[in-house]
């Protein structure tokens, strides 16, 4: 195994906390209902240019998207009305998912949860490589980075921890 760069995390996730529910969403994405349908996120899928930033991407397949969004967990974007309201029934305002399939076997994806119902983080954004083993997408590296509710810290993305 290679060295990780700076700020990667290499997947391994203690038990419970963002696992559960995830057979939930599991059955969702599977369902072949697009990602947008569970739980109203946006989904963008690259035709070109995409996560990997340069043009060369091949189309993205739905099970690419899936994987990269059952990365961030089961997580429930609030509807309209509740957007950023404090108490608000919805754990985040949104989530993006810009996935490139750069060859058959690997792909990058970025994915960016906005409105965290959080007093120190506003958005994180999750950059993955994926790859494919046994016909399935399955995240290899983590970089993930957060931008801080205003008076916590940088209102960029970072690695640095809010207050």
């Amino acid at each position: 195994m290679g060295v990780a760069p700076v700020g990667t995390k290499l997947l391994k996730r203690p038990a419970g906390g963002m696992r559960r529910g995830r057979g939930l969403l599991m059955l969702c994405l599977l369902s072949a209902a697009p990602v947008a349908g569970c739980g109203g996120d946006e989904r963008k899928q690259s035709g070109g240019g995409g996560a990997g930033g340069g043009g060369d991407c091949k189309d993205a397949d739905t099970a690419l998207t899936a994987a990269a969004r059952g990365h961030v967990g089961p997580l429930k974007v609030a509807t309209d009305g509740a957007k950023g309201a404090e108490g608000a029934e919805g754990q985040v305002d949104r989530i993006t998912v810009d996935v490139c399939r750069t060859t058959d076997e690997d792909a990058t994806a970025t994915v960016i949860v906005y409105g965290m119902r959080d007093d120190s983080i506003r958005d994180v954004r999750h950059q993955l490589r994926l790859i494919k083993v046994g016909g399935l997408w399955q995240v290899t590296n983590d970089l993930d980075t957060r931008r801080c509710q205003k008076g916590r810290g940088p209102q960029a993305f970072t690695g640095e921890y809010c207050q």
